[in-house]
């Protein structure tokens, strides 16, 4: 079902990555053959609403989604029901009743409660002739499970919100298992949230882990303290089929993947087809993670014995490149590389601190050249970013080096997310860093730019945007520069990195990482003025250095490069030519973005105060002392401007809301500062919430009040 970026404006992260994790499961599967007269927007919320419903039988009866898709009956003549699952075998009934929300938002009242109650009441009753076709489908199953002896019954009630089941509900609910339960255990009920749905999309999202058996031979130690661990050979051809059955999945911890025919990796294979009884002698071995391991002996068991090790969840968290080569060689000659044997260290984590995977996969990365951009991969927060991509953008997001990388239409890895972020923030010291060393976008703490770059984990919808904007810039200025000669065309070629960060200054950061099509026209637009940027920019530079400058080492120099971009920019901002001024935002018709939407119904009052709230203990903790040294750095006052609302009380100056509390940054001198905020979730009003918040329960009243069918 195709998505509406439109409509997904204000949508909570968590919310858009339920809504994809539907879509992806449930598209096909679902009957919405009784709603033929609904608009697209109204048809695709009936399918959410169902699929909520099946998503929820799913959840607490381990079914597939196939059977879960076949137990809704959401529809006409349902009496509260949208699911009924039937389990024979276990003699057990789930009744679901769901309530979808564009804006997360959905409520479980006494109303739905009842509704709920009701369709109970009439399903054990027997009277299912009160009930619509989809139901009656499930009549014989029902009305058998219904007389089993051990019958249970499962009130299920989902809704995509997180206000939970209000007190009146739960006393219904209560009073009815109480009443049923008199006779014995037989109904119960369960509640579920948007955290229970965004954590399913989130597993749904990772990779299911693998296991594999090693045989280890006589001769093989273990030690239990402090962690389980064994230390042996294990045959090349078991190893070989190890990679054979699971391929790259069993480096998903690993710093990166086997890398290709590698001088090392090459010498491998060679070693192995050419003198495989000493390939032991030669070669590192392996170092292998699991959760967990069962031992079959298969005479004695004893120590050194021989015995088969069946490993839960291996990782080669070292000795890939080890892997691969051995697999490619027993390609070749497999009788040849049976006869080697190779070194094997196996490590259970059950019961081991979380960190210890990541620890001991830093110190055993030495065999072949690790990059700094290796690392990265082992940051939790690169994972949820990759999970970003794929719940909300269906898109890849490669991590690891050896991973074949995606189409550009499909996704993009690390590397270049790195640097479109880098091109991203506001000071242009970053990209003259990046020109300088570009290990500097994987370095921590002071000097270096990851942290700036991806502590505060950037949306992927941000990252993505970036990148396209990057992109776009370099092939604009790629067929700008096959008509260009002298001077021009090295400023081209030398400064592409410094005219995207320039372009990026022209768009500005706000709503970038808001659904709908109002940055992307931003976008088309500020890579029209490639062409000027690029003109004016070889103009500031003769003016500032000289017709003569050594372009690669001012291009490296941070003050140089801030220098420019401020004369560039002033140089844009004072020309009268349409094309030099920075693109605006365009006038929409479609549902507006947050300070938009706000202005447009007048829920805030000219002069009413607003106060500044980090959001997060980082920024908090950076920005304490600067703010606290001056109150009034705090505070805003507001004005009904759709692009500008905000005055800020310490300089009377007119900004948008993450253009202050960017501007707020940089005059704490905050360095690590990531590259963009959200910043209406940034400013509060007092006793009312965030101006993100303020906006959402405006949505969702709409939302209320044009309610579709297949909601309830």
């Amino acid at each position: 079902m195709e998505d509406r970026l439109d409509a997904l404006q204000g949508v909570p992260l968590e919310v858009r990555q339920v809504r994809t994790a539907l879509t992806r499961e449930f598209v096909g599967l679902l009957d919405l053959g009784d709603l033929p007269a609904l608009s697209p927007a109204q048809r695709e919320r009936a399918f959410l609403s169902r699929a909520l419903a099946a998503k929820a039988a799913q959840l607490v009866s381990d079914c597939t989604a196939a059977e879960a898709a076949e137990a809704v009956v959401d529809g006409a003549d349902d009496h509260g029901i949208d699911a009924v699952l039937v389990s024979p075998a276990t003699a057990e009934i789930w009744l679901v009743q769901a309530k979808w929300s564009d804006q997360g938002t959905a409520r479980l009242d006494s109303t739905t409660t009842q509704k709920l109650l009701h369709g109970f009441q009439r399903l054990v009753d027997l009277q299912h002739d009160r009930f619509n076709a989809r139901f009656q489908r499930l009549t014989g199953r029902v009305t058998a499970v219904l007389n089993a002896p051990t019958l249970r019954i499962h009130l299920v009630l989902a809704a995509l919100g997180d206000d939970g089941l209000s007190q009146g509900g739960r006393g219904l609910l209560a009073k009815a298992a109480s009443e049923f339960n008199k006779v014995g255990e037989i109904l119960d009920f369960e509640v579920l949230g948007v955290v229970d749905f965004h954590s399913a999309a989130r597993r749904d999202a990772m990779p299911k882990p693998v296991s594999v058996t090693a045989t280890l031979s006589d001769g093989w130690h273990t030690n239990s303290t402090p962690y389980q661990t064994y230390l042996g050979t294990v045959t090349a051809d078991e190893l070989a089929m190890w990679y054979e059955q699971h391929g790259e999945r069993l480096f998903d911890q690993n710093v990166r993947y086997p890398l290709g025919p590698t001088n090392v990796n090459t010498a491998v294979i060679e070693s192995l087809l050419t003198n495989p009884h000493e390939f032991w002698y030669f070669n590192n071995g392996i170092t292998v993670l699991c959760d967990s391991v069962r031992a079959d002996y298969f005479a004695r068991r004893a120590q050194g014995q021989p015995v088969r090790l069946e490993l839960a969840n291996p990782r080669v968290v070292n000795g890939a490149q080890t892997v691969a080569a051995v697999h490619h060689a027993y390609g070749l000659r497999p009788q040849t590389v049976a006869e080697a044997l190779v070194a094997v260290r196996l490590i259970c984590l059950d019961g081991a601190p979380t960190d210890l995977a990541q620890r001991i996969t830093q110190a055993t990365n030495t065999q072949n050249h690790v990059e700094a951009r290796d690392f990265a991969a082992l940051d939790p927060q690169q994972e949820l970013i990759r999970q970003d991509f794929a719940l909300s953008l269906d898109k890849s997001y490669v991590l690891k080096r050896g991973e074949p990388e995606p189409a550009p239409a499909a996704g993009c890895n690390v590397a270049e997310a790195a640097l479109a972020l880098t091109c991203a923030y506001p000071d242009a010291d970053l990209v003259a860093g990046f020109r300088q060393d570009s290990d500097v976008l994987w370095r921590r703490g002071p000097g270096g730019a990851y942290t700036r770059l991806f502590g505060s984990r950037p949306s992927a919808l941000q990252i993505w945007r970036s990148v396209r904007l990057l992109r776009q810039v370099r092939d604009e200025l790629a067929t700008l520069a096959d008509g260009l000669e002298g001077r021009g065309r090295v400023v081209a070629d030398q400064a592409d990195l410094l005219i995207a960060h320039i372009a990026f200054q022209l768009i500005g950061s706000d709503g970038i990482d808001e659904p709908g099509d109002e940055w992307e026209a931003r976008l088309e637009a500020t890579v029209k003025l490639t062409g000027v940027v690029l003109s004016t920019l070889t103009d500031r530079l003769n003016a500032r250095y000289g017709q003569y400058a050594f372009l690669i080492r001012t291009f490296r120099d941070g003050q140089s490069c801030r220098h420019l971009v401020s004369d560039v920019l002033r140089s844009l901002e004072r020309g009268t030519d349409q094309q030099t001024t920075a693109p605006r935002r365009p006038s929409r018709e479609r549902r507006p973005n947050t300070v938009p939407l706000l202005v447009e119904n007048g829920l805030i009052s000219d002069g009413t105060q607003l106060v500044y709230h980090p959001n997060s203990a980082t920024e908090k903790e950076a920005l304490r002392h600067w703010l606290s040294e001056a109150p009034e750095r705090y505070l805003a006052t507001w004005v009904n401007d759709s692009r500008k609302p905000l005055v800020w009380a310490v300089d009377g100056r007119h900004y948008s809301p993450s253009g202050l509390v960017l501007r707020i940054w940089e005059e704490a001198r905050w360095m690590e500062r990531p590259v963009a905020v959200n910043g209406t979730r940034s400013w509060y009003l007092p006793g009312e919430g965030s101006l993100a918040e303020l906006a959402g329960e405006l949505l969702a009243d709409a939302e209320t009040a044009g309610d579709g069918p297949g909601g309830e």
